[in-house]
């Protein structure tokens, strides 16, 4: 004879939920994951500013002038691709954001030693932002990794 219990619910093995897909909202978690998805397009637009006025002064005769102008491109191409990423999975475009901002200072740091104090406010506040949006992308993302299992 069949057993006719209703089956047990456990938080683990709950795969039943009221809402939908539509209905997840990460309200509470957005302002810091939007204000990091801002400071990667900001600080992608101020490279590019910074780019063109430093390439301006160049004189185009200099022999490494294509590896300067890859590394700027990495720089402001990685911070864009990071922006647009912040909308699929934030807690590590935010990742990649600062890594490429903690080569951006390291590589510059290296080729020219001055440029540390060179930019300090663009560069402790991008980073402040992004380390704010850090730990909310976190809690979202894994919010929304387990709302799509169910």
């Amino acid at each position: 004879m069949e057993n006719n219990k209703p089956e047990e619910t456990t938080p683990e093995n709950n795969t039943e939920t009221i809402f939908t897909l539509d209905e997840f909202s990460m309200e509470g978690y957005d302002k810091h994951i939007r204000q990091a998805r801002n400071a990667c397009f900001i600080g992608a637009g101020l490279l590019l500013i910074n780019a063109v006025i430093l390439f301006s002064r160049y004189p185009f005769d200099i022999e490494f002038f294509w590896l300067d102008y890859l590394l700027w491109t990495i720089y402001i191409g990685g911070f864009i691709a990071c922006g647009f990423w912040t909308k699929q999975k934030p807690y590590f475009a935010i990742i990649g954001a600062m890594v490429i901002l903690g080569l951006f200072i390291v590589v510059n740091a290296i080729i020219e030693p001055s440029s540390i104090i060179s930019g300090w406010l663009f560069k402790i506040g991008i980073a402040v932002t992004l380390y704010k949006g850090l730990q909310d992308a976190k809690q979202a993302q894994e919010m929304k990794e387990q709302f799509n299992k169910r």
